[in-house]
C-alpha cells in the first residue's frame, strides 16, 4: 500500500499539468454545485409518513375513533414496512399517523395508504384525505391577508383564489389556511311554521337537495345544425332558494321562505388568529414538498404572491409575508459561513506563522476551498443538501493535516538541501527528486492517517431515524471533504512544490514559533526527567476521567372552553407579550385549521413570538431570561399551562413523540378515566424534580356533552325509525349541508338547521317534532333522554392501545441524570397495575436508541483503527504504543467538557469519534520517525529526542489548526450555534490537550516498549 501511495506522488510530479487541470475541473464543478446545492437551515430529520384526515362534523370523540380511526388503523397497520401507527380522534376529527422505516419513500408510502383506504367504508358525512408529502421542516412561509372587506369574504378569497394559485407553484405541498369563517347559505327554519305546515325538517331537506340540479338531454336537429340539450336548474341566487317548493297543500305551494329565512352565515368557527393589533385576521401556512429547495419554492412563491399584489386580487386585497424561512436560512447560513471564514483565516494565519513563506501558505491553504468544494460535488452527486449541521462541523484544521505534513517535510528537505549546496546553486539545480523522496516518504502516513478519520466516522453514519437523519449529512460532508483532502495531499500539493517550491528556500523562525520549539521541547524533556511521575499521573487522571465520565450529565439535544373564551384569553395575554421591548410580533392562533391538519382544540393558543434581533435588544440579557420573564408574567392566568419551544422544534417533536412536547411519558390502558387519573399523578410526581418545567398532561376527559339518548321501546311504540331520529337530531341541532351554491367558480353549502332560539338549551331541543311512519309529529322527549355528561375530548392511540400523555420540559440541567431522578420519583410515588403500561418517549428516546447504537458501533470503529494502525506500522508493538492515543481523545475531549460546563450529548459525542480519529495522526507522525530514527543506529533516547524535536512543528501546527478551524464555533452564540457548539469545544480544547499529552505521555510510552531492545 505504502509503495502504491508514493506511485501516485510520482505520477502526480511527472504529470504536473495533468493534475493541475483536474484540480481547475474540480474547481469549476464544485463552484457550480454549490450554486445548484439546496442549502437548509436544518435538515429533516423525520422518517417518511402518511396522515390520513378525516373530518366528520358534529360527532364526538368516542364515535370518531369507533367509527373512523379504528377502521382505518386496521387497514393501515397492514402495510408493509410501516414503523408505527398513531392516531387522534376528537370532536369532527380523525388523524391517522403512519410513519414507515427509513428507507421507504414518499411515493410507495402514499401509493400503498392510499389503496388500503379503498378497503376503508366510512359512514355517510366523513370525509377523508390524505396529507401530501412533507416533512417536520416543511413549513417555508406564512402570510396573512389584509383587507377592508368583511372577514367571511376574505375567507373565500383565501380559499378560492390565493390557495388555488400558490398551490400551483411548483415544490408547494399544501396551503394550511387558518382562521376566519367559510362562507354558507343557511336555511334557518321555524318550527312553529314547519308545524302550522304539518312539514317535518326531513321534508325540507329533500326538497332543497333535489333543487339544484343541470341536467342533459343529448342533442336535437334543427336543419344542418346540431343543438346540445341542457335543463336548467342550477341555484343562481338566494332568491332561488328561498323560492324552492316543499309541497303542495291543495293548490297552494309551499316554500322555502314560508317556514324559513335564508341568510349568507358561516360554519361554526374552528380557530381565530390575531396579529399585533389585530384579533380577527386570515392566515395562509405554505408547506413545502420533501425533498424540495426551499430557497427556490420560496422564489417562485415571493414571485407568485407579487403578482397576485400587483392586480390579481380584488379590491384592496393584499397578501402580507409573517414569517419567512428564507431569513431563518439566511441567518443560520450567515452564522456558519462566518465561523468558516474566521476559521480559513485562523487556520491561513497559523500555518504562514510557523512555515514564514507565502508559497508554503498558499499550497496549504488553497486546500480548503478545493477539498470543500470536492465535498459539495459529492453532496450534489448523491442528492443530499447543506445544512447547519452538516457545514458547521467542517473543520478546515482537520482537512489540512496530511497537506501540512507533505508541505512541511518537503519544505524542509529543500531548505537542508539549500543550506548545504548554497542558495545560488540550489536554485539552478533539480528539485523534483528531492520532492518525490521527501514527500513520497511520508504520504504513506498521511494515507493512513487521513483513512483512519474517515473510518472513525463509521459510528455517525450507523445511526438511525431522528439522529441519523441530523449527523450523517455531516458525516457524509466531512468524510467527503477529508477524502478530497486525502487526494488532493497526493496529487496536487506535490504538483504545487514543483511549481512553486523552486528558488530561495530559506526557513525562517519567528517568535512564536520559536516559543513553541522551545517550551515544547521543554516540556518534553522535564516529563522524560520525571517518567515515572508522569506516567502515574497520566494513569490516574484517565481513571479520574473515566469515572467522572460515567456520572456525567447528557442530552441529546383546560380543556372545556369554548373559541370566544379563549379568544378573550389570547388577547390579553398577547398584550402582555407585546410589552417587552425585544419583541418584533406576536401572533396567535387560537384553536385548530379549517382542514384538519393540527388536531387540537379551542383550548390549544399558540404564540408566535417573533424577536428582533439580539444586537437591537435594550436589555442585554440572553433568550433564557427573556423566556423566564414571559413565564413569570404569564403566571397571573391560573389554570392555563405554558411550554415554550419553536415551530421547527415542536413539528419534530410532533412527528417523534406523537404530541407536542420535548419529553414525554406515555400511560397505556383502555379506561380514559383511569388514565387521566394516572396521569395528574404522574405529573405531580416529576414536577418536584429539579430541572423538570412546563409539565403538561394531554388530557383525555374534558369535553362537555348534551348527550341524547334515544331508546327503541318508545321508538318503536311511535313508530320511529333510528335514522329518521338521528337526521333530524343532526339536521335541526348541528346543521346539515343539503346541497352546493355556486358562484361562478366557488362553491358553498347550503345549510339546514333550526333558528338558534329554538336549539340553545334541552328543553327546546326536547320539543323538536320527529316524524312517525304514518305522518304524524313526535317530540325528541318522548323518545329519548336529554342531559349533560363529561366525555372524552381527545383518544390518543398508538398501535393498538390507548394512551394519555404527560408532556414535560428539562431546562439548567442535563437529560441524562434529569430523566433517571424522574423514573426513580414516579416509581417511588405512583403505582402503575400491570395491566397498563408505561413508556418515556421523545429525546431522550432518541439519546438512548443513538446511545445504544454508540455502544454497539464505536468497538468496530476502533477495532478497524487498530487493524489500519497495524497495516501502517507493520508490527503489534508499534500499533499498541500508537493505541495509546485514544486515550488522549477521551482526556481531551472530556476535560474540555467538564471545563466548559458543556453538557454531553450526541453533538458532543461525534467530537468524541472525530477526536479518535485526529489523535491517531500525533501517533503515526511520532512513532514513525522515531522508529526512523532507531533504523538508523540512534541510542533510544536521542531517537526519541530528536524524533520530537523534528516534527514539534508540523504536530503543534496540527492541533492549533484542527483548533481555530472551529475556535469561532465554539465561541458562537449566533442562530443556529447550539448544535455544532458542543462539537467545536470537544475539538477546540480535546486537539490542545492530545497535543501536549502526544510531546509527554507518547514518548515514554515508546520508551519503556523500546528499552530493553536498546538495553540488548
Amino acid at each position: 500500500m505504502r509503495k502504491f501511495v508514493q506511485n501516485i506522488v510520482s505520477f502526480s510530479l511527472k504529470n504536473s499539468l495533468i493534475v493541475l487541470l483536474g484540480t481547475f475541473l474540480l474547481l469549476a464543478g464544485g463552484i457550480y454545485s454549490y450554486l445548484h446545492t439546496p442549502i437548509e437551515a436544518f435538515p429533516d430529520v423525520t422518517n417518511t409518513r402518511v396522515r390520513v384526515i378525516t373530518q366528520w362534523p358534529g360527532r364526538s370523540a368516542e364515535e370518531i375513533e369507533k367509527f373512523v380511526t379504528l377502521p382505518i388503523s386496521k387497514e393501515m397497520n397492514t402495510i408493509p414496512s410501516k414503523a408505527s401507527v398513531r392516531s387522534i380522534s376528537l370532536f369532527g376529527l380523525s388523524v391517522v399517523t403512519v410513519t414507515f422505516d427509513d428507507h421507504v419513500d414518499d411515493f410507495y408510502a402514499q401509493q400503498y395508504a392510499s389503496n388500503r383506504l379503498g378497503n376503508v367504508n366510512l359512514p355517510s358525512g366523513a370525509d377523508f384525505s390524505i396529507e401530501p408529502p412533507s416533512g417536520a421542516t416543511g413549513e417555508i412561509y406564512r402570510y396573512i391577508i389584509k383587507s377592508r372587506l368583511p372577514i367571511r369574504e376574505v375567507t373565500s378569497i383565501q380559499d378560492w383564489v390565493i390557495e388555488r394559485e400558490l398551490l400551483a407553484v411548483p415544490g408547494v405541498a399544501d396551503i394550511v389556511s387558518f382562521g376566519g369563517e367559510e362562507k354558507i347559505y343557511e336555511i334557518r327554519i321555524n318550527p312553529t311554521e314547519l308545524q302550522n305546515y304539518d312539514l317535518s325538517p326531513l321534508d325540507v331537506y329533500e326538497a332543497v337537495s333535489k333543487s339544484n340540479v343541470n341536467v342533459g338531454g343529448d342533442v336535437v336537429s334543427k336543419g344542418d345544425q346540431a343543438y346540445v340539450v341542457r335543463g336548467i336548474g342550477l341555484l343562481e341566487s338566494k332568491a332561488d332558494i328561498e323560492n324552492i317548493q316543499i309541497e303542495v297543500k291543495g293548490s297552494t305551494p309551499v316554500l322555502v321562505k314560508h317556514i324559513a329565512e335564508v341568510k349568507v352565515s358561516a360554519k361554526p368557527r374552528l380557530g381565530q388568529v390575531g396579529y399585533n393589533k389585530e384579533d380577527d385576521v386570515v392566515e395562509g401556512i405554505v408547506i413545502m414538498l420533501r425533498g424540495e429547495n426551499p430557497s427556490d419554492v420560496i422564489a417562485r412563491l415571493k414571485n407568485r404572491i407579487a403578482g397576485l399584489n400587483g392586480g390579481e386580487l380584488p379590491g384592496d386585497v393584499q397578501i402580507v409575508p409573517i414569517i419567512d424561512r428564507t431569513e431563518l436560512v439566511n441567518t443560520t447560513v450567515h452564522t456558519v459561513t462566518k465561523n468558516l471564514i474566521e476559521g480559513i483565516i485562523l487556520v491561513s494565519i497559523i500555518v504562514f506563522i510557523f512555515l514564514y513563506n507565502w508559497r508554503t501558505t498558499f499550497i496549504v491553504a488553497s486546500v480548503i476551498p478545493l477539498a470543500f468544494l470536492f465535498a459539495i460535488i459529492m453532496l450534489k452527486i448523491q442528492g443530499l443538501p447543506a445544512n447547519l449541521i452538516s457545514m458547521g462541523a467542517l473543520d478546515f484544521g482537520l482537512l489540512l493535516e496530511g497537506t501540512l505534513v507533505i508541505v512541511e517535510h518537503v519544505f524542509v528537505a529543500l531548505e537542508h538541501k539549500a543550506k548545504k549546496v548554497g542558495l545560488e546553486r540550489f536554485n539552478k539545480m533539480s528539485k523534483l527528486g528531492i520532492i518525490k523522496k521527501s514527500a513520497g516518504s511520508v504520504a504513506g502516513y498521511i494515507f493512513f492517517a487521513l483513512l483512519i478519520l474517515i473510518v472513525a466516522l463509521m459510528p455517525i453514519f450507523s445511526f438511525r431515524k431522528v439522529e441519523g437523519k441530523m449527523f450523517s449529512p455531516l458525516a457524509f460532508t466531512l468524510g467527503y471533504a477529508l477524502l478530497g483532502s486525502l487526494i488532493l495531499s497526493l496529487t496536487y500539493v506535490p504538483a504545487m512544490c514543483k511549481l512553486l517550491l523552486t528558488k530561495n528556500i530559506e526557513e525562517k523562525e519567528n517568535v512564536i514559533s520559536r516559543f513553541f520549539r522551545v517550551n515544547v521541547y521543554r516540556l518534553y524533556t522535564f516529563a522524560d526527567r520525571h517518567k515515572k511521575a508522569f506516567m502515574i499521573g497520566f494513569g490516574a487522571l484517565l481513571v479520574i476521567c473515566g469515572l467522572k465520565f460515567s456520572s456525567y450529565g447528557s442530552e441529546f439535544l383546560p380543556n372545556s372552553v369554548n373559541l370566544d373564551e379563549s379568544v378573550r384569553l389570547t388577547k390579553e395575554m398577547k398584550k402582555t407579550l407585546e410589552n417587552y421591548d425585544e419583541v418584533k410580533f406576536v401572533m396567535t392562533q387560537t384553536g385548530r385549521p379549517n382542514d384538519g391538519t393540527d388536531p387540537t382544540g379551542f383550548f390549544n393558543i399558540e404564540f408566535n413570538i417573533q424577536l428582533k434581533p439580539a444586537g437591537e435588544w435594550k436589555n442585554k440579557g440572553s433568550k433564557e431570561d427573556l423566556l423566564e420573564k414571559m413565564r413569570v408574567s404569564l403566571e397571573k392566568y391560573p389554570g392555563i399551562n405554558f411550554g415554550f419551544s419553536q415551530p421547527i422544534q415542536d413539528n419534530v417533536e410532533e412527528y417523534v413523540a406523537g404530541v407536542k412536547a420535548p419529553l414525554v411519558i406515555k400511560i397505556f390502558g383502555n379506561d380514559l378515566f383511569e388514565l387521566e387519573d394516572y396521569a395528574n399523578k404522574v405529573a405531580g410526581s416529576i414536577k418536584t424534580v429539579p430541572g423538570i418545567s412546563d409539565v403538561n398532561v394531554f388530557k383525555n376527559i374534558g369535553l362537555p356533552e348534551l348527550r341524547i339518548q334515544l331508546h327503541d321501546s318508545k321508538m318503536a311504540k311511535y313508530g320511529i325509525s333510528t335514522a329518521d331520529a338521528q337526521a333530524v337530531i343532526e339536521m335541526t341541532i348541528g346543521g346539515q349541508a343539503a346541497t352546493k351554491f355556486y358562484e361562478e367558480e366557488r362553491m358553498f353549502d347550503v345549510t339546514l338547521r333550526f333558528e338558534k332560539q329554538y336549539r340553545d338549551n334541552p328543553e327546546k331541543i326536547g320539543n323538536i317534532l320527529i316524524p312517525t311512519k304514518d305522518g304524524k309529529k313526535v317530540p325528541l322527549k318522548e323518545i329519548a333522554t336529554i342531559d349533560y355528561h363529561t366525555g372524552p375530548s381527545f383518544i390518543y392511540r398508538e398501535g393498538s392501545s390507548r394512551y394519555i400523555g404527560v408532556g414535560f420540559n428539562i431546562e439548567g440541567r442535563d437529560l441524562g441524570s434529569t430523566i433517571e431522578d424522574a423514573k426513580a420519583k414516579v416509581a417511588k410515588d405512583v403505582h402503575i397495575p400491570k395491566k397498563h403500561k408505561m413508556t418515556w418517549a421523545g429525546e431522550f428516546e432518541s439519546k438512548e436508541r443513538a446511545a445504544k447504537q454508540l455502544m454497539m458501533v464505536v468497538p468496530i470503529s476502533l477495532i478497524l483503527i487498530l487493524m489500519l494502525l497495524y497495516f501502517n506500522f507493520g508490527n503489534m508493538k508499534d500499533t499498541l504504543i500508537s493505541s495509546v492515543t485514544l486515550a488522549f481523545a477521551f482526556i481531551g475531549g472530556f476535560l474540555s467538557l467538564w471545563f466548559t460546563g458543556t453538557i454531553f450529548g450526541i453533538s458532543a459525542g461525534i467530537g468524541f469519534i472525530i477526536l479518535f480519529g485526529v489523535a491517531t495522526i500525533d501517533g503515526i507522525v511520532l512513532i514513525g520517525v522515531m522508529k526512523e530514527n532507531l533504523q538508523q543506529k540512534m541510542p533510544l533516547r536521542k531517537a526519541i529526542s530528536e524524533g520530537v524535536k523534528s516534527r514539534i512543528r508540523p504536530v503543534v501546527m496540527i492541533a492549533l489548526m484542527g483548533s481555530m478551524g472551529l475556535f469561532p464555533a465554539a465561541l458562537s452564540n449566533g442562530m443556529g450555534s447550539e448544535i455544532q457548539k458542543p462539537l467545536a469545544i470537544m475539538i477546540v480544547g480535546g486537539l490542545i490537550i492530545c497535543m501536549i499529552l502526544s510531546f509527554t505521555i507518547l514518548p515514554l510510552v515508546f520508551y519503556f516498549a523500546y528499552r530493553k531492545k536498546d538495553a540488548d
